[in-house]
């Protein structure tokens, strides 16, 4: 008796092993999209943006007659893509970035046309296309001034960043790099999400003292700080970095269509014209 006890424990161990060992090495589902064959014949290409003033903003027209009511480098980059195959392109604004790549996943939209960091753990829910842009993660922080009454520490050191809070927008890439910083100094940063925020308003709050500390990507601090002179954007918080736009892992077509594309306009002067007009970079 002992020993068909022993038997059927010994059953029972291997059966939950097996179903461990599938359960870890099951392929991830990934829902099959449209490719750019059905994207070319509907004739419209959806895209899905983040809510900045360098990659997509609405225009407030003064008049009746016809203007552009969309601005932004992203926005008239994938514009000219979509004139390049004949496709009406359809925007999707969103501020969250884990809700956008949820969107993407779920075929709402076909591209995620979006400052991203080129991230090897986020390979399995998107293929990056060619690096759009190299940039930087910067810290936002008020200039120093050493007649001010300001008390908050000015940083120029990431291990200064211990025991401080830094708020950021809901879902934003900053939030892994900045849980990646607190593991390489050893000591916490404490990181508040602000529900509905953008990098607009965070860098408001920063100028107005509001708070601290907040971290924007390079290019969009560069047009920011026009509008708040007195917001520093010195202090980088991550290396220097590839930054892409995103496709479904089923759409190699469109993946391919893409990179065709953005390799020969990126060279262009066309680009080179709205880049200096959208980044201020001369």
């Amino acid at each position: 008796m002992r020993q068909k006890h022993i038997i059927l424990v010994s059953l029972i161990f291997i059966l939950l092993t097996a179903l461990a060992s599938w359960i870890e090495h099951k392929p991830v589902y990934i829902p099959k999209h449209r490719d750019f064959d059905k994207i070319y014949k509907s004739g419209e290409l959806k895209v899905i943006v983040e809510d900045n003033k360098m990659s997509y903003f609405t225009v407030q027209c003064d008049t009746v007659v016809e203007c552009d009511t969309l601005g932004g480098l992203q926005v008239k980059m994938i514009e000219e893509f979509g004139k390049e195959y004949g496709l009406n392109i359809t925007f999707f604004e969103e501020r969250d970035l884990s809700k956008a790549i949820d969107k993407l996943y779920n075929n709402d939209v076909d591209v995620l046309v979006w400052h991203i960091p080129v991230y090897d753990d986020m390979k399995s829910r998107i293929s990056y296309t060619i690096p759009v842009f190299t940039s930087r993660q910067k810290l936002i922080q008020r200039k120093y001034n050493p007649k001010g009454k300001d008390s908050t520490l000015f940083i120029t050191n990431q291990l200064d960043l211990a025991e401080k809070e830094v708020f950021i927008v809901p879902g934003s890439i900053f939030k892994q790099r900045l849980e990646h910083l607190q593991r390489e100094i050893g000591d916490t940063i404490y990181l508040r999400e602000i529900p509905g925020s953008n990098d607009d308003l965070l860098f408001r709050l920063v100028n107005d003292t509001v708070i601290d500390y907040s971290v924007c990507d390079e290019f969009v601090a560069r047009v920011l700080q026009k509008d708040y002179p007195d917001v520093d954007m010195s202090t980088a918080v991550s290396f220097t970095q590839n930054y892409s736009w995103g496709v479904s892992p089923t759409s190699p077509a469109l993946l391919d269509s893409l990179n065709t594309w953005l390799a020969v306009y990126l060279e262009s002067k066309e680009y080179n014209k709205i880049y200096r007009k959208y980044t201020g970079v001369k």
